[in-house]
């Protein structure tokens, strides 16, 4: 008696949490099927084997529908959700869940007609003899020949661990069939087997779901990055100019220099003092074309996410330096507001700058047309980009814009994928944003203006000496 009401308790325990498990699963992922049936099977088997322990039964004793009624619904709300389980994890078609349909509807038959009839003569499931029992066996029949069939078709296509899950419910279901036989022999005295049977089902099917679910997260991780990376490039593509000029510049300067040192080389008594300005000169240019060409680089390079400790206030001048000239040739004027201090966070320096650059071109999209149609107060910066700190100490950056603002109908949905507010956009830009912010454990917000355009705020944690060795 000990063992059973210690077995049963076990069963239940791990019924239940692997019921919740998966129903989380599937809340979060409303087309992972297999999942709702598997949590709403493993809840039911939880049900069940709470009903069929002593401890149970002598609470209730005697009130005849906690006694009798209820461990036979909560069975049969057991088997019919595994039946459904097996079908959609073994990947079935229609005609395979028009067989489980039946087999619902005769065990809803069964069920009905069975209602308040004494346990003696229905020891586990169904009664013993009559037409509702042949009702209930035919339904039992159905579901095992699903399990059988599924599981074979698994095994023949490799998915050995699938096939086996099946195959553990096709035993648990034909102990269900020979149960009467099993108590006319008195196995009744001890815990029903199909229950602790359903044990080896949960452990394989947990263990492949599991699986699929880790493999379908490193997908999307995936997918996210190559997203990333693509938004990266074409972040590049458009700022190709403004990099020429960034880029020509120095180079211009180190020419000239260049011609400037060879006719003071020409002199019989050369200026060594100013020769060695103009090579210093050349070192500053060259390093600024090197630092320019080393940052596209970075951002452009496919990679991993690599945390590091950041300057908050560096990565904002690092961005505005790379956008100066696409404001320009724009005729936008930029602002920037640094902390009086280094504030630092922990983050991966090629995705907040892209996160931020990201922003900072769609605030000036944003204001180009306003700017345009000189319809922009002069005494406003079009475009602003600070860096501050939180009454928490959290780091935020701001990107403020003096454009038209968003349609409030549009602020819900405005990081959501493929939705964009621009004609010609793809709408991955923002959810791209949001991706990178999360990743790095932080939030990211809009809201208009009272005065006209919108307002872009990203926070992120601070960087903890202890998370960085």
């Amino acid at each position: 008696m000990v063992l059973n009401t210690m077995l049963m308790s076990l069963l239940v325990a791990v019924f239940a949490m692997a019921g919740v498990q998966h129903l989380l699963v599937f809340a979060r992922n409303s087309s992972a099927i297999d999942h709702f049936w598997f949590g709403a099977a493993c809840l039911a088997a939880a049900g069940a084997a709470l009903a069929q322990s002593s401890i149970y039964r002598d609470a209730v004793s005697p009130d005849a529908f906690m006694l009798n009624d209820l461990p036979r619904l909560l069975t049969a709300a057991w088997l019919v959700t595994a039946t459904w389980f097996g079908v959609e994890y073994s990947l079935g078609d229609d005609r395979r869940r028009w067989v489980a349909l039946l087999s619902t509807v005769l065990v809803g038959i069964a069920c009905a007609g069975d209602f308040g009839t004494d346990a003696s003569v229905r020891p586990f499931l169904f009664a013993a003899t009559g037409p509702w029992r042949i009702v209930g066996l035919v339904a039992l029949a159905l579901m095992l020949l699903l399990a059988i069939e599924a599981g074979l078709r698994l095994w023949s296509t490799a998915r050995r661990v699938r096939a086996a899950a099946l195959g553990g419910l096709a035993i648990v279901l034909f102990m269900v069939l020979v149960r009467n036989a099993l108590h006319a022999r008195g196995v009744a005295d001890v815990a029903p087997l199909a229950l602790p049977a359903f044990l080896l089902v949960v452990l394989l099917a947990t263990y492949e779901l599991v699986s699929v679910v880790a493999d379908r997260d490193a997908a999307i991780q995936r997918q996210q990055q190559e997203l990333a990376h693509a938004s990266r490039l074409s972040i590049v593509g458009e700022l190709t100019a403004s990099l020429a000029h960034e880029i020509n510049q120095p180079l211009g300067a180190i020419l000239s220099n260049v011609d400037a040192g060879e006719i003071l080389l020409e002199h019989p008594d050369p200026p060594l003092g100013e020769i060695r300005q103009i090579l210093a000169d050349i070192r500053r240019d060259g390093l600024r074309a090197s630092g320019v060409i080393s940052h596209v680089r970075k951002l452009v390079r496919k990679r991993e996410m690599e945390l590091e400790r950041l300057d908050a206030n560096t990565v904002a001048t690092d961005v505005v330096a790379l956008l100066e000239s696409q404001a320009r040739a724009r005729r936008i004027f930029m602002a920037k507001t640094l902390w009086p201090q280094p504030v630092y966070l922990r983050g991966d320096r090629a995705l907040i700058e892209q996160l931020l650059i990201n922003l900072v071109m769609n605030a000036m999209d944003a204001v180009e047309a306003v700017v345009a149609a000189d319809d922009l107060p002069s005494a406003r910066a079009p475009v602003a980009l600070a860096v501050s700190k939180t009454t928490h100490g959290e780091i935020e950056f701001e990107i403020v814009d003096a454009g038209s603002g968003i349609p409030s109908e549009r602020l819900e949905h405005l990081f959501d994928s493929f939705y964009t507010t621009k004609a010609h956009g793809m709408g991955l830009g923002l959810s791209i944003a949001r991706s990178i912010v999360e990743a790095h454990g932080g939030r990211i917000q809009a809201h208009n203006n009272r005065g006209g355009g919108a307002s872009f705020r990203v926070t992120f944690p601070p960087f903890e000496d202890a998370e960085y060795c």
